[in-house]
């Protein structure tokens, strides 16, 4: 069949208005928002905001549900992050895409975080599978961060840093089977309140 064939037999499946709303469509404004998402969440240089998009990606607290559930083969998420502050030392078995959109965003990788580089407004770098990996906002203003992830099923369990395992002990967090758990020491900091809002 030619391309102008299989373009004139073309037929699209049919899907309303409300239902494309209902199931394909996040409103930013709607995203819900968590703080204690991960592990290093309550660590002071570590503390963001994960808003999920699509797909449920690489996820710790089961709550975290994105607006756009079907599984896309990719998952695709916001993060913010105030000044210094961003995702600690960790890997997963999928690559990741960093996308900072307001401002410079530190992207830092290897074993111990050995390597680094800054990727201005709209940059891209994509982190191969396995690597640990982490980033910070190195600005004045709190960034948005888009970020993706790839492989169906969300892309399997987060592999922390050691260091950041034990430091969040500390916390009141851990990891058992791959989400997170909080521990009987679990009490947030005075400055911070749990957020989850949408």
């Amino acid at each position: 069949m030619s391309d102008t064939d299989r373009a004139a037999a073309h037929v699209s499946p049919k899907i309303s208005a409300a239902e494309m709303e209902a199931t394909r469509v996040a409103r930013f404004r709607d995203l819900k928002k968590f703080n204690v998402a991960f592990v290093d969440s309550l660590l002071p240089e570590h503390r963001k905001k994960n808003l999920k998009v699509i797909g449920r990606g690489v996820v710790e607290d089961p709550r975290m549900n994105p607006p756009i559930a079907d599984d896309h083969g990719f998952t695709v998420a916001f993060i913010t992050c105030e000044p210094n502050t961003g995702a600690a030392l960790h890997s997963h078995e999928t690559a990741e895409v960093f996308i900072p959109l307001n401002g410079r965003l530190i992207v830092y990788w290897g074993d111990e975080g050995q390597d680094e580089l800054t990727l201005d407004p709209w940059d891209t770098v994509s982190v191969p599978d396995g690597v640990m990996r982490g980033f910070r906002n190195p600005g004045d203003e709190e960034l948005v961060i888009l970020a993706m992830v790839g492989q169906r099923d969300g892309g399997g369990p987060v592999t922390w840093h050691p260091e950041i395992l034990e430091r969040a002990k500390d916390t009141g967090l851990a990891v058992e089977d791959g989400k997170l758990i909080r521990l009987d020491n679990f009490a947030l900091p005075d400055d911070m309140q749990e957020i989850e809002t949408g």
